[in-house]
């Protein structure tokens, strides 16, 4: 890791609505990435397709095939027919026969084309991890030429390989880098479950940045190493701002309320005045010690003005 942290610009991160969506297939090998590179890495062509694309164009082979075969078979019949008018009529109704094919294909194509695609998951499983792996292998290899890529790299791969190993790299990465509001970071996919300082120390900058992104998981995440957190150098204020984050909202205010009270006295004093308001707005919550806690430091500060 850099002795410093250096500035960034991270490539956009392109959403997909299934996991799947980021695997690519070579035409050529086979071999499959969740990566970016124009050329297969095994064969060197450039070949490489988007997995459901590749499965469509099966569907249209699968298709194709059957119209061939129908196709052949109404060519059969004119060809072999005794008499121009019994070569006409053949021609008429296997034309007629044929159009119901070509209808019932353009409906169940979508059903073909997820069927492919389970197919080609199901077939080809291990030249799926192994493609996988050597995405991995060279996302770490290239850290020591720009961990900017390294990192990016690491995030295509864990929409497909979810293990605490990769969330900690990723974790180590972003640990070596100037943080900002404007970047698109995330939190609870890195989560492991283990305890780790660099995993409670990028807790801490997210709450410093995005306390949007503090939800339940790093909560709970935070509550059960508190200890461990509390030995760690700043790990206190990195509590105080885990806490506050909780404070944006009633439901995380009264599920953590016994997290929140043992440290609502360091608080900034714009979240002592929320905490206090929705304390007072809902009487009937079971928010515990807490309240009493909240309403002692609220109106010290009230007698300080």
């Amino acid at each position: 890791m850099s002795s410093s942290k250096q500035p960034v610009q991270f490539r956009p991160f392109t959403h997909t609505e299934h996991a799947y969506q980021k695997l690519r297939i070579c035409k050529r090998c086979g071999q499959f990435t969740a990566l970016w590179e124009k050329e297969c890495t095994s064969c060197g062509r450039d070949a490489l397709v988007p997995v459901e694309q590749y499965a469509n164009r099966k569907a249209k082979l699968y298709f194709r095939k059957d119209l061939a075969f129908g196709i052949a078979l109404l060519a059969a019949a004119v060809f072999f027919g005794h008499s121009t008018q019994q070569m006409l009529l053949c021609g008429i109704i296997g034309a007629l026969l044929l159009l119901p094919l070509v209808l019932l294909q353009q409906h169940i194509r979508p059903y073909e084309q997820r069927r492919q695609l389970i197919r080609l998951f199901r077939g080809r499983i291990e030249q799926i991890k192994e493609g996988l792996n050597i995405n991995h292998k060279n996302a770490v290899a290239l850290r020591q030429l720009s961990e900017r890529v390294s990192y990016e790299m690491l995030r295509e791969i864990a929409v497909l390989i979810h293990n605490d190993w990769i969330r900690l790299q990723q974790v180590a990465l972003l640990q070596s880098f100037v943080l900002r509001k404007d970047m698109e970071l995330t939190l609870d996919p890195l989560l492991i479950k283990s305890f780790e300082p660099l995993m409670v120390r990028y807790i801490g900058e997210i709450a410093r940045l995005n306390r949007e992104l503090i939800k339940d998981r790093t909560f709970r995440y935070v509550t059960f190493y508190e200890r461990r957190i509390l030995e760690m150098a700043g790990g206190e204020d990195i509590l105080v701002r885990v806490a506050s984050a909780a404070v944006r909202k009633k439901r995380y205010v009264v599920t953590h309320a016994g997290f929140i009270s043992r440290y609502v006295r360091k608080l900034p004093k714009e979240r002592v005045q929320r905490l206090y308001h929705i304390i007072q707005e809902n009487p009937y919550e079971p928010f515990g010690d807490l309240a009493d806690e909240v309403k002692i430091v609220y109106l010290m500060e009230q007698y300080k003005n």
